[in-house]
């Protein structure tokens, strides 16, 4: 466990990099360029840290402004990604599912029943969380080690039916997202995005960034939208003036320099994974092989981080008026731009839908996240987290786990159920999830065919 936990320890700048190279050189890449590009994607995924820190930073104040003005008050407090994280890094089982999920990603592709390789061992930590909850309401170690396995098998079916859309948006060969709490509402997204191609007048709306851009010259450009979008926020937070004018600088940096990062880390990516799809066409000529890497590729394509930006004051907003919602939405606010990235990939960049999806895919968030305090709460005191006492703790993160969610509440449900029947009745829920999300992106498809064929038509 302390391996593990020391390598991860050197985060995801440095592990991620250090498994590409590996990778490379295991496909056939001259040390080299294994080196060159595997330090390339480093740099990228070192350059959109600082700048989602940078991001969060400059979210912050606006932020807090918005909850303190609004004078909030809730039972549960979202005290971010870093409280699940600790308790998950934390856990007994980390090494365990770290190596089970690895050794069930190689056996399922070596049986065609994935194409995915997922080499963001930086964020398995998420499936040790889909364990350790389902660990807490039945009090067995293995019925959670079990839940970390099914969580990571259906993300990894979500992954490869998501990989057509990830490559086209973001203009990357041989990729996909395997980010679980990202992935998680892709198919809710897509099946939104089918659902508003039925709506009279609302499908004709069509905000696309190159088209505002072409329209609207520099004012419909990325950097004067995230000036826009910098000084909206600064105002809604009644921010002093200048702080107001700082955060429309701020935001206009964030939406040049964003994509620039991602298309850095893509120009270290793409080489390594051209070799390694050489590489298995070779020897298996029937077969391909996608890399699955966290949701900040998606980044590339500006119009992921308008909406993302937009969705700040819009959850703080919703969070006032959602029924059932307990959870006052505080530290994983500024990082609401990664959780619903599909709201905008589903649409193809279409930031109307993009924010019909974000509104959705929150208010599951928040529903989860609040349904969560209870178990959040019990792992944090037995990790001996420091939390407030005078909330109950949970994150916005810990919501976005949909997955792991709906495994939480049937385990929580049916256990008192035989372990050996529960775990077969698990199966089988797996086998329909996957059966289900097949029938989604099937729908999805033929939609897009048809209207690809209609527009070529037309032209």
């Amino acid at each position: 466990m302390e391996v593990v936990q020391y390598i991860l320890g050197f985060g995801p700048a440095v592990v991620i990099p250090m498994i590409m190279f590996l990778f490379a050189v295991l496909f056939g890449a001259k040390l080299a360029d294994a080196a060159k590009n595997a330090m390339t994607v480093g740099i990228g995924f070192l350059g959109l840290s600082l700048l989602i820190g940078f991001m969060v930073t400059s979210l912050s104040s606006s932020t807090e402004a918005m909850v303190k003005n609004l004078n909030l008050h809730y039972e549960v407090l979202d005290l971010g990604w870093p409280l699940i994280s600790a308790f998950s890094l934390a856990a007994l089982s980390l090494p365990i599912v770290y190596a089970l999920c690895f050794a069930t990603n190689l056996l399922m592709i070596s049986t065609n029943t994935t194409k995915t390789l997922n080499v963001d061992f930086w964020n398995y930590w998420h499936f040790v969380f889909a364990g350790i909850i389902v660990e807490q309401v039945t009090g067995s170690f293995w019925m959670g080690i079990f839940a970390s396995w099914i969580t990571f098998i259906i993300t990894l079916k979500i992954a490869d039916y998501i990989a057509p859309h990830v490559q086209k948006f973001c203009d990357t060969p041989n990729v996909t997202i395997t980010q679980a709490e990202i992935v998680a509402w892709a198919p809710l997204a897509f099946l939104m995005d089918r659902v508003i191609d039925r709506i009279p007048l609302i499908n004709k709306i069509d905000l696309n960034l190159s088209k505002i851009e072409a329209k609207l010259g520099f004012f419909g450009s990325p950097l004067a939208m995230g000036a826009i979008l910098g000084v909206i926020i600064g105002m809604l937070g009644a921010l002093p003036f200048s702080d107001i004018i700082k955060s429309g600088m701020n935001f206009a940096a964030v939406m040049v320099l964003l994509p620039t990062m991602a298309g850095v880390l893509v120009s270290g990516l793409v080489p390594i994974t051209e070799i390694a799809s050489e590489w298995v066409k070779k020897r298996f000529p029937t077969k391909s092989l996608y890399f699955g890497i966290s949701g900040e590729i998606a980044f590339k394509n500006p119009a992921v981080l308008s909406v993302g930006i937009l969705m700040v004051p819009l959850t703080i907003l919703i969070s006032t008026i959602l029924p059932f919602n307990t959870m006052m939405p505080f530290a994983d606010i500024p990082y609401l731009p990664i959780f619903v990235v599909f709201g905008t990939v589903a649409c193809n960049g279409n930031m109307f839908r993009g924010l019909i999806n974000g509104i959705v895919i929150v208010c599951g968030i928040l529903w989860f996240g609040s349904d969560l305090a209870v178990v959040s709460q019990a792992l944090a005191e037995k990790a001996q987290l420091n939390v407030p006492k005078e909330m109950m703790a949970s994150s916005i993160d810990g919501g976005s786990h949909a997955i792991s969610y709906i495994f939480y509440k049937m385990f929580e449900l049916l256990k008192g159920m035989n372990p050996a029947l529960l775990c077969l009745f698990s199966i089988v829920v797996t086998g329909i999830i996957i059966y289900v999300l097949k029938l989604i992106f099937n729908i999805n498809n033929k939609s897009t065919t048809a209207a690809s064929l209609t527009a070529n038509k037309v032209d």
